[in-house]
């Protein structure tokens, strides 16, 4: 995203805000926004991986060069109800703009309709609600996550249409609609490029330790068993030692998703087959990006515009979405500048 550009829609939203700033209430935060530091109140699912390790690094530095002020961020350990409160006392110190990744897709939505209510926008990132009118929605498109896995697990099987055998589905939580979204998107893609290949999905809920148990699981059920797709990463290790003990590393392949640092140098070691890159770096500086125009009073995106990344918005159960791109990784492309796996550097 060229920073440039986005100082001048700033610049213009701020000076339309303070025009406007005896419009209405709404327009009269954006005004005191405008004119004093932004505060951002950040609340995310959970940030105990190493992904979200890096997002919050990438976050604090985002942040830094955009002039914005982080109130959190503050984990809700995998609980919709400690989200709600954590939004509920975001709300209660009047920030000016919510940045929300969702535990869960649905339950969002009366945290959503409480900060509306307080002329607060939200914008999330990485997970979308199911309703609601949010800002705006930083988002990779998940259903596409899961297909390239499917897709990757079909050819290495044989990619055929005669194909057969079972593949494995580790999914996450599905009432967050990256989870959903991951594991339909593979299910559905593997109908059709290989519709002979039985999928088995087992809910882990993002927990490493029940992903291991589930894939050890499906290495002695099925004889057959053709791949294995995690939806997340850090059980990488875990799983890869399950299948080199049961004697599979030959012919069970693991993809997983997120494009982490030590998913990279599994790849290039040859024990992790694939891994779908999430663009953590573009969650940060775009949703940051976004919160300070809402807080700034620039309308929200519009559905089919070009978003702030250079994609287009799309539509996301009634919210405009930026959708970004994610990189399918194997071998063949590991060493790729591009991948954010290969040049973070940690806190």
């Amino acid at each position: 995203m060229k920073r440039r550009a986005l100082g001048s829609l700033i610049a213009v939203a701020g000076l339309s805000a303070v025009l406007m700033a005896s419009a209405s209430s709404a327009v009269a935060t954006s005004a005191h926004a405008a004119s004093k530091k932004i505060v951002v109140g950040v609340s995310l699912a959970g940030y105990s991986t190493g992904f979200w390790a890096a997002y919050v690094q990438y976050e604090k530095g985002f942040a830094k060069t955009d002039g914005l002020t982080l109130d959190g961020p503050v984990s809700s350990n995998g609980s919709a109800a400690t989200q709600a409160q954590n939004i509920q006392t975001f709300i209660n110190q009047k920030v000016n703009v919510l940045l929300v990744n969702p535990v869960d897709s649905a339950a969002i939505a009366t945290s959503d309709q409480l900060a509306a209510a307080h002329h607060i926008p939200v914008v999330m990132m990485d997970v979308g609600p199911v309703s609601g009118h949010i800002y705006a929605v930083v988002r990779a498109n998940n259903l596409t996550i899961g297909a390239e896995a499917a897709k990757y697990i079909c050819t290495a099987a044989g990619g055929k249409s005669t194909t057969t055998g079972t593949a494995a589905v580790l999914q996450g939580d599905l009432a967050s609609i990256n989870g959903l979204d991951r594991s339909n998107g593979f299910i559905n893609e593997m109908g059709s490029v290989c519709p002979e290949i039985h999928v088995v999905t087992y809910p882990t809920l993002w927990d490493a330790a029940t992903a291991v148990s589930d894939a050890t699981t499906a290495l002695n059920a099925y004889s057959d068993l053709k791949g294995i797709y995690c939806s997340f990463s850090g059980p990488d290790q875990g799983i890869i030692n399950a299948i080199t003990a049961a004697g599979k590393a030959a012919t069970v392949p693991l993809v997983e998703t997120d494009g982490v640092p030590a998913e990279m140098g599994l790849i290039r070691n040859g024990s992790l087959a694939a891994a779908v890159s999430q663009p953590v770096n573009l969650y940060a500086e775009e949703g940051l990006a976004y919160a300070k125009l809402a807080a700034l009073g620039k309308p929200k995106p519009k559905i089919g515009a070009k978003g702030l990344g250079g994609g287009t918005i799309v539509n996301l159960n009634g919210s405009p979405e930026d959708a970004l791109p994610s990189i399918f990784v194997t071998k063949a492309n590991v060493n790729d500048k591009a991948l954010w796996g290969n040049t973070y550097t940690g806190p």
